[in-house]
């Protein structure tokens, strides 16, 4: 038998390390890249690539299993190359690559890089001590006809994932293909209007690059002299503020001298004229009395009086009009 271990515990293994490679896969670019990744070339959980390589190394390297240089190297070599031959195929057959390695130093093509190399090293050679002496261990406890059960449904669900895929990828293809084709077309005809148009820009820049530097010297100086406006426009806006400042300063310093002049005239004025100013406040007359009208204008002058000093509104009556003359006195 060419196998190492029986075909179903192969085809466990297979299994297993495809399903731990796949969460392996997740937690890595869950932290390097912030957010979940479904990666592999499967919609479901395996990667085929940690099934296939890593049951290689235990098939070659076992019995090298206590030489840990023997173990990493050979398992970062056998691993990388199971990697190159994957991509190079998958890219092949479909023209999609699944993962790329173009941004990593020292690598080839974008299939591997020295870098992944090294986490194959590391990650195989712990495995060989850790993982694969449990999966033994559980592939003896598990029963056959329940072995068997699961690589039954396992096989069923990796056929149906390989179509499903495969089909997907394809259909994607072609539209890729008809996408290819008809941005190809567009991209000819907008290269060439688009020739056109830098063609016409072009012209229309040379022809009016004399009037637009001549244009643009225009308006340099006319900044400058714009500049220089607004800068002596400033200046005389504040000497005038200040002389206009200084004048209504003065004037209504002298115009509270004058009003305090007025009030002090006025109310001598009434001082004079109280006994007369008194009399016509007590009068009251009738529309047909004989003096009517002249008491009436009378009585006005003396609210007129009354008013320029600022003792009585226009419109006070006649029972205010003594004491606010009092008041005013």
């Amino acid at each position: 038998m060419v196998l190492p271990f029986p075909f179903d515990v192969s085809l466990f293994m297979f299994f297993i390390y495809g399903i731990i490679g796949w969460i392996v896969e997740v937690i890595y670019y869950g932290v390097t890249e912030g957010q979940f990744i479904n990666r592999g070339f499967l919609n479901g959980p395996l990667c085929p690539v940690y099934g296939i390589g890593f049951y290689c190394v235990i098939w070659f390297f076992m019995p090298f299993a206590d030489s840990f240089p023997m173990l990493f190297f050979g398992s970062a070599i056998v691993c990388t190359t199971v990697e190159l031959i994957a991509g190079v195929l998958l890219y092949a057959i479909f023209r999609l690559r699944w993962w790329d390695y173009s941004d990593y130093k020292f690598n080839f093509k974008g299939f591997i890089c020295l870098r992944f190399a090294i986490y194959w090293g590391i990650a195989c050679s712990l495995g060989m001590f850790m993982l694969h002496p449990a999966v033994m261990k559980i592939a003896d406890l598990i029963p056959q006809y329940a072995l068997w059960g699961f690589l039954g449904i396992s096989a069923v669900l990796l056929v149906i994932d390989i179509v499903v895929t495969v089909t997907a990828i394809v259909g994607f293809n072609k539209k890729v293909r008809l996408l290819a084709s008809v941005s190809g077309g567009l991209r000819k005809y907008s290269d060439k209007i688009g020739s056109q148009i830098y063609g016409t820009v072009d012209t229309i820049k040379t022809k009016t690059a004399p009037a637009v530097s001549l244009t643009q010297n225009d308006y340099n100086e006319f900044r400058e002299v714009f500049t220089t406006h607004r800068k002596e426009e400033r200046e005389l806006q504040k000497k005038n503020l200040a002389m206009e400042r200084e004048l209504i300063a003065k004037y209504m310093s002298e115009g509270r001298t004058g009003i305090a002049n007025t009030s002090k005239a006025a109310i001598q004025k009434v001082k004079l004229m109280l006994p007369e100013i008194r009399l016509a406040s007590r009068l009251r007359f009738g529309k047909n009395d004989e003096n009517a009208e002249s008491i009436m204008i009378l009585q006005q002058q003396f609210n007129d009086i009354m008013v320029e000093v600022g003792m009585l509104g226009a419109d006070s009556d006649e029972e205010l009009f003594e004491d606010e003359i009092l008041k005013g006195v």
